[in-house]
């Protein structure tokens, strides 16, 4: 815990999978007991798509075509953005009030927790935790289970956080 700091501040990896959600429940009952608060934190690509001005449209011999096309394809990308950040952020808000309402008993015995999101555009989720971490007493993130030789090979999010984190990692396992 930081110097000054009465609560501590527990970092939680989501992806919206089952075993995110494990992770995020076990946090919250953790938080709840020790008065910490929750930031979660996922992260989102925008899906790339078919682009309706790729293509011939793109090259336009007139000025003013290849001008309003160039803004056209701003406005969609930027719009593509937009749905993967609203996407990211309703996930969120979902999984709150899902594990508010799982932990019901917790907070009706005065386990009050303080939660807030984060939602990354572009960033890897094992890089975009371990930075998290470097602002955190705890990190907490599922395991998919991929174990053995596989996980050996391929890594994980969870394997490079233990190895890699600013502060201690909980990994929660699923049954």
């Amino acid at each position: 815990m930081a110097a000054g700091q009465e609560h501590g501040r527990i970092v939680v990896g989501v992806d919206g999978s089952a075993a995110a959600r494990e992770a995020l429940a076990w946090a919250y009952r953790h938080a709840a007991r020790t008065g910490d608060a929750l930031h979660l934190v996922t992260t989102y690509e925008v899906s790339g798509g078919s682009n309706p001005y790729s293509g011939s449209y793109a090259y336009a011999p007139d000025a003013r075509i290849a001008a309003h096309l160039t803004e056209a394809e701003a406005r969609w990308r930027e719009d593509k953005h937009l749905m993967a950040q609203e996407r990211a952020e309703g996930m969120l808000a979902d999984l709150v009030r899902d594990v508010r309402a799982d932990a019901a008993d917790v907070v009706a015995t005065g386990g009050r927790v303080v939660v807030t999101t984060e939602a990354i555009a572009g960033a890897r989720p094992a890089q975009a935790l371990l930075e998290c971490s470097r602002r955190a007493d705890l990190l907490v993130v599922g395991s998919r289970g991929l174990g053995g030789f596989k996980g050996l090979l391929l890594g994980s999010v969870s394997q490079q956080c233990v190895q890699h984190a600013h502060c201690p990692v909980v990994v929660v396992r699923t049954d």
